[in-house]
Parts: C-alpha cells; structure tokens; sequence
C-alpha cells in the first residue's frame, strides 16, 4: 500500500507532496531496483553491500528525502540495507516489506545525496515527525488536505 500528503507554505505557495510506501508494483520496483544496485547503477556503497552479502535486502519502498544543508525535499525509495538474523523467512523475496524487519536487521542507510547541493539527505519515513520546513523560505509547511492511497 502506497500513501501520499500534501503539503504547502503558507507564507510562499510552495506546494510538495510527500509519498511513501510502494503498491503492488513491489515485486518489479524491488527486482529492478535490487539489479541496478548490483550493476552499479546506485553507486558503489549498495554495490559493495551486495557482493560482501549474497543474501542481503534493501527496503525498497518510497520515503521522504530532506537535505540537511539547504532543506530540498523530494520522494525516493529508501534504500536501506539489511542482513538476515539467524532465522531466515519462509515467504518469497517478493513479500519482503512486510517482514523486513523481523528476518533482518538493518546494516546501512543508503547516503542519500541531495541533487540540489550535494549536501546529506535525511530520510523520513510516513510514521516519523513530518515537521517540514519550506526549502524556499524557512516556513513550516502545512497540510494541504491532500491525501492519496493506491493498490
């Protein structure tokens, strides 16, 4: 299930919308996500993660990506990577986002990069404080109203 808000400055207009999660296009964002990190396509860190851990996973579902130096905000997949406990799921690898957590434990976040300045993003997820700042302006932002679901 994938969920959306909106957000808006109430002093410039600035307007951002805020998704998260992934549909039932898991499976194909997942395989397809996982190859171009293995291909090198999302830069040697992931790469490296998946040669060193044959059996490793990333969390491949939409989050929030705040830039800690000039505060651009945008939507991207998380990324985060993770190794297997010693007890290992029985579900298909398709199924991993509903149990991520209890089969693997987290290893490494993804450095996220800002396409603006190049400065740290930082990640927030749908159940964290989505206290945001407006990247035009400084302002709070506030809820437009807006929210989506779909699949």
């Amino acid at each position: 299930m994938g969920t959306g808000r909106g957000y808006k400055c109430p002093k410039c207009g600035f307007e951002f919308v805020a998704n998260f999660g992934i549909g039932m296009m898991f499976p194909t964002v997942y395989a397809e996500t996982v190859q171009k990190a293995k291909d090198g396509e999302l830069g040697e860190d992931i790469q490296n993660f998946f040669n060193e851990h044959k059996d490793g996973k990333i969390d491949a579902k939409y989050v929030v990506l705040c830039c800690e130096d000039c505060g651009h905000l945008t939507t991207d997949l998380d990324l985060t990577m993770y190794i297997p406990k010693e007890k290992k799921p029985e579900k298909s690898e398709h199924s991993i986002w509903s149990y991520l957590e209890e089969y693997y434990t987290k290893f490494a976040e993804y450095p996220h990069k800002c396409e603006k300045c190049g400065g740290r993003m930082k990640i927030l997820r749908e159940n964290d404080d989505m206290d945001l700042l407006c990247p035009e302006c400084g302002t709070p932002l506030e809820e437009s109203g807006m929210y989506i679901m779909w699949d």
